[in-house]
């Protein structure tokens, strides 16, 4: 028997929660308008999560990119053999010795908590759990989630979300470095040119930034919205906006006038080699419909008896007159006659098309007398007398 309700009624904590404590096996369907978010469950944990309205963020390929264990190009390159093997893309990428299964293993596991933390945020929607698995579950890969962890995490991100939410602008508000950032030499870069320069790393600090902050800071190396930086960042949602409201504070970070130009990421944003291309008729198409107009009107068979294809012709109607046999004949023409007992059926044989060739043979009984009315009995005769 299936769970259904209102989340106004029972919320995202307690169903969740629920469904731990009970240890269900099944799968939980959440909806919210025209998205769909599918929560699978097995012995009260998690095992594998998916929506119908993935973001191009969440896709397992732009996460081993995010998790910086994939370059942009192998995954376009990844992308196109997919394509042409139908593969799972966690499959190619392990055959191609890309990705290790602990990077796979990240990186669904960066997937799944993605689109539960989105989805604990809907104020709205309707709930459904039914004792169903699907048995293509990628359990190799997929590390059974505790409920625990997300319900934490959950609960963190709707405490914080409101106060990051009221510090930032508008999620489309190109935001570049200030000149104080730009003068700013990050320990990230001190860190990669030191490795370069075989002196080892260099210790954090000298910037007064964190790392999680520097980190966000490269990714403005041009002018950009902030949901441009959510997609490439490899933190969490909330991670990520709060890293960007402390470096505005900070006055490293300011909005830009004007539109911001497009930094191009095909593993984000698509690539034109990977579009399909945009269908359009062939030269052909219209003279082949005016044929098939034209044709059935040429090899037209008129219901007259002459045509001049013989072939067509001989599928057409033909004036047949068929005769009824014998004891046809006779049933017919009793029908008729009870039917219409004065003309005998005469006019609705001509209406049915089958008109009668004479007079119909069967006799009008309603001329006759009647069996069922007694006939009166004959008066007695006197006897003759006899003659002396």
């Amino acid at each position: 028997m299936a769970l259904e309700g209102s989340l106004r009624d029972f919320d995202l904590f307690s169903l969740f929660n629920m469904i731990k404590i009970q240890g269900k096996n099944g799968t939980l369907v959440l909806s919210q308008g025209q998205e769909f978010v599918k929560v699978f469950f097995e012995n009260g944990e998690i095992v594998g999560c998916d929506s119908n309205q993935v973001r191009m963020e969440d896709r397992l390929g732009t996460m081993l990119v995010r998790l910086g264990r994939l370059t942009g190009e192998e995954l376009l390159a990844m992308v196109q053999v997919q394509r042409q093997t139908l593969k799972r893309m966690g499959t190619l990428l392990l055959e191609s010795g890309k990705v290790q299964a602990s990077d796979l293993q990240d990186a669904l596991f960066g997937q799944a908590t993605a689109i539960l933390h989105r989805t604990f945020r809907w104020v709205e929607g309707d709930y459904r759990f039914d004792s169903f698995l699907p048995p293509d579950l990628d359990r190799e890969h997929f590390v059974p989630i505790p409920v625990d962890t997300v319900l934490m995490e959950a609960a963190r991100i709707q405490d914080e979300w409101p106060e990051v939410e009221r510090r930032l602008p508008a999620m489309d508000l190109p935001l570049g470095r200030s000149p104080r950032a730009q003068a700013l030499h990050l320990d990230i870069d001190r860190d990669v040119s030191g490795v370069l320069d075989g002196k080892g790393q260099i210790q954090h600090g000298s910037s007064g930034l964190s790392h999680e902050q520097e980190m966000v800071l490269s990714y403005f190396d041009h002018p950009q919205a902030i949901k441009d930086i959510v997609q490439i960042s490899r933190y969490e949602e909330l991670d990520t906006c709060k890293a960007i409201a402390d470096l505005l504070e900070a006055g490293l970070l300011e909005p830009i006038s004007g539109e911001a130009p497009k930094v191009v990421r095909p593993w984000v944003d698509g690539h034109s080699d990977l579009t399909p291309d945009a269908w359009e008729p062939s030269a052909l198409l219209w003279p082949l419909v005016a044929l098939g107009f034209i044709l059935p009107l040429a090899l037209y068979v008129p219901h007259q008896r002459g045509s001049m294809n013989l072939g067509l012709a001989s599928l057409a109607p033909v004036d047949v007159r068929v005769v009824p046999e014998g004891p046809t004949r006779m049933r017919q023409a009793w029908a008729l006659r009870m039917a219409a007992p004065k003309d005998g059926g005469a006019i609705l044989a001509k209406d049915l098309g089958r008109p009668l060739d004479e007079k119909n043979p069967v006799p009008d009984l309603t001329q006759l007398p009647d069996p069922m009315i007694p006939v009166p009995a004959a008066a007695p005769q006197p006897s003759p007398r006899l003659k002396r």
